[in-house]
C-alpha cells in the first residue's frame, strides 16, 4: 500500500469519519485527482467505507475504516499506536448516526483549524482526539472529545480539554458533565499524576439556548472553586467565525 494512502488510514482510525476536502488538507496534498485515485482504491479494496448522497453533489463524500483495515491496521508493526480493542468498532461504523458523523467531521475541523492557528504564530499543537486518549490512565472519565497543548514560542504550554454537545441534549447531560470536570479537579488527579497546570475547559454547546444554561451552571460551581477556566461556545458560532479566541467566551465570576 501507498504511504499516502497508510496516511488516509491513520486520520481515519484517530477521527473516525471524515470528508474528502478534510483528508486532502491533513495530507497536504494540492491535487485533488490523485486523492481521488486513493480514495477509489482504498474504497474497492475494502480498507475504508464510502458514504455518498448523489442527491447532494456538493457535499464531499464521508469515508470511515473499512472491514479490511482491522487486520491490516492490527498485523502492520508500523501501526504501533492502534489499539487492538478499538479496532472491533470498525464492523459497526456503518451503523453509526449521521449525527455522530458530524460530531467527528467537526472536532476535525477544529484540528485543522488549529494547526492553522499555530503555524501562523510558530506554535506548536499536540492534539489527541478520544481514540488517541483511549487507555491513558488517570484522565477524567468519559474521556473528553480531545485534550491538545499549544507551546508557544517563549516554551509557554497552554493546556485544553474539549467537549462537544450534539442537538438538543438532556440539561441533566450537561450538568453532570460539569459537575466532572469540577471532581476531577477537586481529586487532585491531574495536579498529582500529570505535570503542568490544569487544563482549560471548552464546552461547545449546539446552541445559544444551551450555552446560556451551560454559563448558568458553571458559575453556580465556580462559586465554590473559581480556579477552573472555562470558555463556551456554539456550532454555530465556530462554524460560521471559526475556532478563534474570538468565538471562546471565558467564563468569569463577576
Amino acid at each position: 500500500m501507498k504511504n499516502r494512502q497508510d496516511e488516509i488510514l491513520y486520520y481515519l482510525y484517530r477521527f473516525r469519519f471524515l470528508n474528502r476536502n478534510q483528508i486532502q488538507t491533513l495530507l497536504t496534498h494540492k491535487y485533488y485527482n490523485r486523492i481521488i485515485i486513493w480514495l477509489n482504491e482504498l474504497t474497492q479494496t475494502q480498507y475504508i467505507k464510502r458514504y455518498y448522497n448523489p442527491k447532494t453533489v456538493t457535499i464531499p463524500a464521508i469515508y470511515s475504516l473499512g472491514t479490511k483495515a482491522r487486520k491490516y491496521l492490527k498485523n502492520n508493526p508500523e501501526f504501533k499506536y492502534v489499539k487492538e480493542k478499538l479496532l472491533d468498532r470498525i464492523w459497526r461504523e456503518y451503523t453509526l448516526s449521521e449525527q455522530f458523523k458530524k460530531h467527528c467531521i467537526f472536532i476535525a475541523d477544529i484540528y485543522i483549524e488549529l494547526i492553522k492557528l499555530t503555524q501562523k504564530s510558530s506554535s506548536k499543537l499536540n492534539f489527541r482526539t478520544k481514540t488517541d486518549l483511549y487507555e491513558i490512565k488517570d484522565l477524567i472519565k468519559p474521556l473528553p472529545d480531545a485534550y491538545f497543548t499549544i507551546e508557544e514560542k517563549d516554551g509557554k504550554v497552554k493546556r485544553y480539554f474539549l467537549d462537544i454537545f450534539d442537538e438538543l441534549p438532556a440539561r441533566m447531560i450537561l450538568r453532570r458533565r460539569i459537575r466532572k470536570y469540577f471532581d476531577y479537579y477537586e481529586k487532585n488527579i491531574w495536579q498529582e499524576k500529570v505535570a503542568g497546570d490544569f487544563p482549560n475547559i471548552i464546552l461547545i454547546a449546539p446552541d445559544q439556548r444551551f450555552k446560556n444554561y451551560l454559563k448558568k451552571q458553571i458559575l453556580i460551581m465556580l462559586e465554590n472553586e473559581p480556579e477552573l477556566n472555562f470558555y463556551l461556545s456554539t456550532w454555530e458560532e465556530i462554524k460560521k467565525q471559526g475556532f478563534t479566541s474570538k468565538t471562546l467566551e471565558k467564563i468569569y465570576l463577576e
